[in-house]
This record gives structure tokens, sequence and C-alpha cells, in this order.
């Protein structure tokens, strides 16, 4: 009996030396063992681009209406010439049954914008100017006839838009704005009327478009505008032709602007 207990101990002495063995050589072995590599980190947010710049073409589509007004024309009944015109005389009437065509222009466009928040940015807009020609409409007995050449204007327009950009659609991306149109005259070339000046002013203008972005950096653009533009001229001669020339008179022409302005080319990002 004392012989079986005395084994007994023995074969439990032996397992619990075998397993704080066992336990040593697994923690000797767990340190020297290599410290698993530290996780990369967190790569940084791309900022996205807060400048942008178009460059591309746009054409005009003009649509207005005018009213005319001007000094009745006073003269003398030269013997074997007929009426000679003299000068202006009076205050300005309307004439009645007559108005005004602006030209449509095609030109290049450039337009600059920033991005206040991924959604939100405002632009402004120009182009190359060029001139517009003045036509009188409507039928008149007496110059200037229809058809003919009041003048010519080189207008400037700057839109400016706050813009709302559509980013939920990848590459894809339209967008819808609205603003101001400040218009000023560059330059006024004679032709009926003479001594011609159109006054500043500031209209109205909606914006639609879209940009495909093909990177963060470049894309295409659409765009589409709708100016609404009120605008005065004055000029203070009429050319009546050779051989009597130039004689003083005043005129008036108030002009509703509503032109369509369609452009597109190349966005790029920065």
């Amino acid at each position: 009996m004392t012989g079986r207990k005395k084994r007994t101990t023995i074969v439990k002495a032996f397992v619990a030396n075998y397993l704080i063995f066992a336990l040593s050589a697994g923690a000797v072995h767990a340190a020297d063992l290599p410290s698993p590599p530290a996780a990369p980190p967190s790569p940084v947010p791309e900022t996205a681009p807060s400048w942008y710049v178009r460059l591309g073409a746009f054409g005009v589509l003009n649509q207005s209406w005018s009213s005319l007004f001007a000094q009745q024309v006073v003269g003398v009944v030269v013997p074997g010439i007929g009426f000679v015109p003299v000068s202006g005389f009076g205050p300005q009437v309307s004439l009645v049954g007559r108005g005004a065509t602006f030209s449509s222009v095609i030109s290049a466009s450039f337009r600059a914008g920033y991005f206040f928040t991924p959604n939100w940015s405002l632009e402004v807009s120009t182009g190359v100017p060029l001139w517009q020609n003045i036509k009188i409409t409507g039928f008149s007995a007496t110059p200037p006839f229809s058809g003919t050449s009041l003048g010519k204007l080189l207008p400037g327009d700057v839109p400016i838009t706050a813009v709302y950009h559509f980013t939920q659609l990848g590459a894809l991306q339209p967008y819808l704005g609205g603003g101001i149109v400040p218009s000023f005259e560059l330059g006024f070339q004679d032709g009926f009327n003479t001594g011609g000046s159109f006054g500043p002013t500031v209209g109205l203008v909606a914006q639609a478009g879209s940009d495909y972005m093909f990177n963060r950096n470049w894309g295409l653009f659409l765009d589409v505008k709708k100016l609404f533009v009120w605008s005065t001229g004055k000029s203070t001669g009429f050319d009546v032709g050779p051989p009597i020339g130039t004689i003083p008179g005043a005129a008036t022409i108030k002009t509703t602007f509503q032109p369509w302005s369609f452009s597109t080319g190349v966005t790029y990002r920065f």
C-alpha cells in the first residue's frame, strides 16, 4: 500500500515538472518570435480641387426687342434739288412700327470658378468680344429704310453665377446656376446713327450644363445660359449720305435682350 502511494506521488511530481518545463519553453519560444509588423498608417484623403477653368467656343443666338425714338428731321426745299435735311428738331418721338435687330455671334469663351464646398462654386464667364450689327426693321417711306445699319456695337458681358454641382453620378456632373450679368459698351461704330453710346447696365442670367470628368483634373463641359439684359443707347447725329453727310439729331434705342448662349470645351480643375 505504501509502495503504491509512493509511485503515485512520483508520477504526479513528474507530470507537474513536465508541465512547468513545457510552459517555460513555450514562453521562451514566444519571446523569441518577431513582433508582428505595425499596421500601415491610413492614407490621407486626397483633397478635391478648389479652382477650375473652362476654355472653349460659344455661340450667342440673339433674341431682342427694341423701341426707337428720334427727333423729327427738318430741312429746306432747294429749287431743282428738293428737300434737303438740316437737323433734328424738337423732342424725341416714338418711331411706331419700327424696331431693331442685333446680329448673332460665335466666338471663344473663357470662364473661371472656385469651389466653396464640394457642391457649390462661384463662376465668372467672359469671351472674346465681337461686333454686333444693329439693323432697323419695319417699313418707312423715308430713311432709314428697313435693313439699314444703325451702327455696330462691341459689347462686354460678364456673367457672374452661383453654381450647384450634382456629384452623385460619378464622372457625369450636371449643374444649375443663376446670377447677374454686368453689361457695358467696349466700342461703337457709326452707321445711320452717329456719335452713339450705350450705358452700362446689370441684368440677370440663368445657367444649366454638365461636366464629364475623365479624372480629378480633366474633363469636358457643355453649358447653356439665358440672359435678361435691359439696355439704352443714344446717338447725336444722322448720316443721311452724300453729298450732305451727317446732320445733328438725337435718337434713342431701348432694347430688351434675351439671348441664348451655348458653349462647349475643356474643363481643368486644380
